[in-house]
Parts: C-alpha cells; structure tokens; sequence
C-alpha cells in the first residue's frame, strides 16, 4: 500500500473484495499511523522498554517497564566488575592502561550495536534461510574485523605517541602498550560483531521479537568481551611476554 501510494501520488487507494466490490479505503494517514506504532513499539524494546510511554504516563507504570531490564543489566554489569576485579595484578603494575579502558568498552559497544540493528533491519525478511542467516554473521564479522585493524593501526600510532609525549614514557614502553590496545580493538570489535548479530538471530529462532535483544544488553554484554580480551591482553602480553611495569 504505501508503495503505490507513492508511486501515484495518491492519499488514498480503495480496498475491493474478489467481485470488485469496495470493501473500504485505506489513507495515507491510517497508513502513517499504523507506521508510527510500529516504529514507536520497536524503538521502546530497542531501549529495553516493553511499551511506549507517554507524558501523562503514572511513575509507577513507567518503573515497572523499565525495572525487569535494568535488574537484568544490574546483574550483568557486576559480572564485569567481578571480571575487572580478577585483573587486579595488571592494573596495579600498569595503571596506565586503565586510562584507555574505556576505549575497547566504547568501541566494543558501538560496534555490536551497529550489527544488531543491520541484523534487525534483514530479520524483517520471513524467506531468510540458514545459509543466508549465517553468511550475514561472516559479513558482519569481517566487517568488525576490517574496521579493527584499521582503527588498530590508527591507536598503535595516536595512543603510543601520547604516552610517550604527554606521559613522558620510553618509546618501546609506550609503543607496547599502544600495541596491546591495538590488538585488543581488533579482537573486540571481532567478537562484538558475532554477537550483535548471534544474539538478535537466537532470538528470533526461538520465537522472541529480536527488537528484545536491545543496545543496553548488547552494549553489556560487549562490554564484558572487551574487559576480558583487554586486561587479558594485558596480562598475557605485557606483564608475560615484554615484562613491563611501572
């Protein structure tokens, strides 16, 4: 319907049964409205929301929407806190890279966030096979991967020559640590990639609106990824293998 609304520049277009009898008329505003509720519903499940709200919405009502949510986020982000906390011997013999902790978390997040949404936007076709599921997951994989080592690159050079300049550290030090930075980055957005689309694709096989699967889970859940394959990072490579303190 809105197709032809559009290709005829109409502002509406007659509903007939199979004897060519009207039934009705669809307009164009119907159409925006049916549109607009849509979209309002898939933006709220996209915040982690379960409806709209509105202006004149109770307190009450409008905790209790957002509530189930944030208790699962809740959980989740002390999950990540625990994990930071196993790292304890990384960060007190390289403070510093605590300063860029929050690089690998954003850059994570953004990224599996842009994956759910591509991965959201081609659920909408039902036809979608096995095959075609699972080459979206590889594309959004190289995808993630590409843009990795391209910003890796760019913070193997940015980050080594601000530790060096601006902390006053030795080339090698700083060069090492922005190495591991690099390297992180390339993992982390990898692995987001796989998981902002994985999980909306899980949702969907056993029947639950992939719009559940919203930022706030993903960006969490990637934050996790990030923390374990950053400190980790750290630790294999530079307390391990280089030796480094400060």
């Amino acid at each position: 319907c809105i197709e032809k609304l559009k290709d005829y520049s109409e502002d509406s277009i007659p509903v007939l049964d199979n004897g060519n009898q009207m039934l009705g008329v669809i307009t164009a505003a119907s159409l925006i409205e049916v549109v607009d509720d849509e979209m309002g519903e898939d933006y709220a499940k996209f915040a982690g929301l379960t409806a709209e709200e509105d202006l004149q919405e109770p307190l009450g009502r409008s905790m209790r929407k957002r509530l189930p949510w944030l208790l699962i986020l809740l959980g989740l982000g002390l999950i990540v806190s625990s994990v930071v906390g196993i790292f304890e011997q990384v960060i007190s013999q390289l403070t510093l890279i605590m300063a860029f902790q929050s690089l690998i978390l954003d850059m994570a997040g953004n990224v599996g966030t842009q994956s759910l949404a591509v991965t959201i936007r081609v659920l909408m076709d039902e036809t979608l096979t096995f095959r075609q599921k699972m080459g979206l997951v590889f594309k959004e994989m190289r995808v993630g991967l590409c843009n990795g080592l391209l910003l890796g690159i760019l913070s193997l050079v940015l980050v080594g020559g601000y530790i060096m300049l601006i902390k006053q550290r030795t080339a090698g030090f700083s060069f090492a640590v922005s190495g591991c930075i690099g390297l992180s980055l390339v993992i982390a957005m990898l692995i987001s990639s796989a998981v902002g689309t994985l999980i909306p694709l899980f949702f969907k096989k056993i029947k639950i609106d992939p719009a559940v699967a919203s930022g706030p889970l993903i960006t969490t859940v990637n934050d996790l990824v990030a923390v374990v394959t950053y400190y980790g990072m750290s630790w294999i490579l530079l307390l391990n293998v280089l030796h480094l303190h400060e």
